[in-house]
């Protein structure tokens, strides 16, 4: 028989609480690239990840989610990557929702202003600075 006290209640809500509270980061990665940052961003805070590998899936992924914060890798597929991101910034629901775009192309003019995006990195990044950031646009 489980005796289930007011203790045992409170327990539990706090947990419901703590999970709740966990912020949610959606990355787009269909090559493998950002596995490296993705396992960085765990050791700097307790995040719930879910890595989408399909470009086409990241509205409905990120509608199902809720997610806190968006990661794209910029070299998507046929250079989708400024689409992505202009289609989330457009969709009802999503368009409040930080994106960060990482890059490993200096060369390349990547404007934060075309893509819409909230935060350009160009790997390799001081993975402090990238923390910082996203705390912040999550706190914002």
């Amino acid at each position: 028989m489980l005796i289930i006290t007011p203790l045992h209640k409170h327990l539990n809500y706090c947990k419901m609480e703590i999970i709740s509270k966990q912020k949610r980061i959606l990355v787009l990665d269909n090559s493998g690239r950002m596995l490296s940052v993705v396992n960085e961003i765990m050791h700097y805070g307790d995040f719930d990840i879910l890595t989408v590998y399909d470009p086409n899936a990241i509205c409905d992924k990120a509608k199902a989610m809720h997610p806190d914060l968006i990661i794209l890798d910029y070299l998507l597929l046929n250079n989708e990557c400024e689409q992505v991101c202009n289609d989330l910034k457009e969709e009802e629901g999503l368009e409040n929702i930080p994106v960060i775009v990482v890059s490993t192309y200096r060369s390349k003019k990547i404007l934060s202003a075309a893509y819409r995006c909230d935060a350009l990195f160009l790997k390799p990044m001081d993975m402090e600075v990238l923390a910082s950031r996203i705390d912040y646009l999550m706190a914002s």
